[in-house]
């Protein structure tokens, strides 16, 4: 449905908030930003902004949405191919948006938060997170389920996406470790759904039959 010129503008001015707020939560950090700082960075009244969002958690919460969703979005589920093959797409979608800088910001932004604030972690994770686990875990179990012995497709999926995207997390993290090419990702991408098939799989030797650097299987 076609939204009207009003409802379109205040969708419009609610993500310029979120958008300006993101900017100043990343250079200042949560209890170092306030309300009017944000109102003056986006150069309108603060009663204004209070009308779009009524406490800075609830615009940190709207941050955070919309952070997760782009994650959720870029998210690679389709289905074409071998298992291996579709598998290696979504750990190699998992891969980019994990070592984006936008992910780190916010995981620096969200450290001192943790510790201060257990209610804000705690919807950091359901809303971010917890969500993503939860949309791939569903993905395994709609596409990929049949394949494999386990039925807690949480925990699968909570496997794949650390098989794929832990080690170069916690480096960028960390500010450690040399730039990762884009060779380097679909190589750890491929391992990683090769890995998650030998783990999980219920006949992981036919899935993985010719596929290279697949171990027993391979030609």
């Amino acid at each position: 449905m076609k939204l009207g010129k009003r409802e379109a503008q205040k969708l419009a001015r609610r993500a310029q908030i979120i958008a300006v707020a993101r900017d100043q939560f990343f250079e200042h950090g949560y209890d170092g930003t306030s309300m009017s700082a944000i109102a003056a960075a986006l150069g309108g009244s603060k009663g204004t902004l209070w009308s779009y969002f009524p406490s800075k958690e609830q615009l940190l919460v709207a941050v955070i949405d919309e952070t997760a969703a782009a994650f959720r979005s870029a998210v690679d589920t389709g289905t074409q191919g071998a298992p291996v093959d579709a598998l290696t797409r979504l750990c190699r979608s998992v891969i980019e948006k994990v070592t984006s800088p936008i992910i780190h910001q916010m995981q620096r932004l969200m450290a001192p938060v943790v510790h201060n604030n257990p209610e804000l972690a705690r919807i950091f994770y359901e809303h971010g997170p917890g969500r993503t686990q939860t949309m791939i875990s569903e993905h395994l179990r709609a596409h990929f389920g049949h394949l494999l012995w386990t039925d807690d497709y949480l925990e699968a999926g909570r496997d794949l996406v650390m098989l794929a995207a832990a080690h170069y997390h916690f480096e960028k993290l960390w500010g450690i470790g040399k730039p990762i090419t884009n060779q380097d990702k679909d190589a750890r991408a491929r391992r990683a759904a090769i890995m998650f098939l030998r783990a999980h799989a219920k006949d992981p030797d036919a899935l993985l039959e010719g596929v290279t650097g697949a171990g027993p299987s391979s030609a």
